[in-house]
């Protein structure tokens, strides 16, 4: 028997982290207020936004299921998810970014896994990939690493050590706002830290696969918007490579690999590096020398794994126009 039923309605609070998306506001607040599943309260954090998004999180204030919270100074996305977490009431936790939205049964179909396991403390599904407009471009499962892709092939409860894995290689859950996450291991991961500026998301991640199991739901029941203005696109090649070997690495470290194990994880670090090349050239080959001199703190030799990536990329590609 499942410790909770679904007929109980548990309290879901959806935290709203919210900076300069007036423009994407509306449509997230409305995706809130059409979930079928009912018991929601909506705790709105606005990062101290310069453009018009107080005034339109002004016509919410009376909503009886929103609280909105308007910050003097502006601290991150990481400390503002954090604050959200400790205004929140509800034992599970759902982080909506300003820029995304749901669909109506997002909510509904999280909480109908999350409350068949007490072991699972993150339920999250696909997501649509979507353009400023709102026009699906995708969906992000396309995108993920081979191994994930064939385990979650159909709905899938993913154990934690699994996860580990999965998280050495990529960010399996690129988007916030397509989970659901069990309170009590939000808190035993001590939340997001606020270090980090551009992958707080993955860190957290990693650090929530030492506490618990993930389920993965295969409908796309997220819409995760890519444009000129996210987080990761303005803060440029180096910030985020940066940031991903800190964290990257200081996941490997606290895990027991055989060799072969560790070799796969270089040559993903080196992937995630590389593979940043086609978003700007530019950029990445400007920033090439002082990445190459940080990674130093980590290896010593991940210039050679990158050569080996570069290689067998070249390889794959060359097989495939064969």
């Amino acid at each position: 028997m499942p410790e909770e039923t679904l007929s109980a309605k548990p309290l879901v609070s959806v935290v709203v982290t919210s900076y300069n998306h007036a423009e994407y506001l509306d449509e997230r607040m409305q995706s809130l207020f059409s979930q079928t599943y009912d018991n929601i309260e909506i705790n709105v954090v606005d990062d101290c936004s310069s453009d018009k998004s107080a005034a339109v999180l002004a016509q919410y204030q009376n909503h009886p299921k929103v609280h909105i919270t308007i910050l003097q100074e502006n601290g991150g996305y990481a400390k503002a998810c954090n604050i959200g977490v400790s205004l929140s009431r509800g034992d599970y936790i759902m982080f909506a970014e300003c820029d995304d939205f749901s669909e109506p049964d997002q909510i509904t179909a999280l909480m109908g896994q999350m409350l068949q396991n007490s072991n699972v403390g993150v339920v999250y599904s696909r997501s649509n990939m979507v353009d400023p407009n709102g026009i699906i471009l995708g969906n992000d499962f396309d995108h993920r690493e081979k191994l994930f892709r064939k385990f979650c092939s159909k709905d899938a409860l993913i154990p934690k050590r699994l996860a580990q894995f999965f998280f050495l290689n990529s960010c399996i859950i690129p988007n916030m706002s397509a989970a659901i996450i069990r309170r009590k291991y939000f808190d035993l991961a001590c939340g997001f830290d606020s270090r980090y500026k551009v992958c707080a998301d993955w860190d957290f991640w990693c650090r929530m696969t030492e506490h618990c199991d993930f389920f993965y739901i295969i409908k796309n029941l997220n819409n995760f918007r890519n444009h000129p203005t996210t987080v990761r696109n303005t803060a440029g090649i180096q910030a985020s490579t940066l940031e991903i070997f800190d964290i990257l690495y200081n996941n490997f470290s606290r895990m027991k690999l055989t060799y072969m194990e560790k070799l796969k994880f270089k040559l993903s670090v080196a992937a995630v590096w590389g593979s940043q090349y086609k978003e700007n050239p530019i950029n990445w080959l400007r920033s090439f020398s002082s990445v190459w001199f940080h990674s130093f703190k980590y290896d010593n030799f991940i210039i050679c794994y990158l050569f080996v990536w570069i290689a067998m990329r070249s390889f794959e590609i060359m097989t495939k126009r064969n």
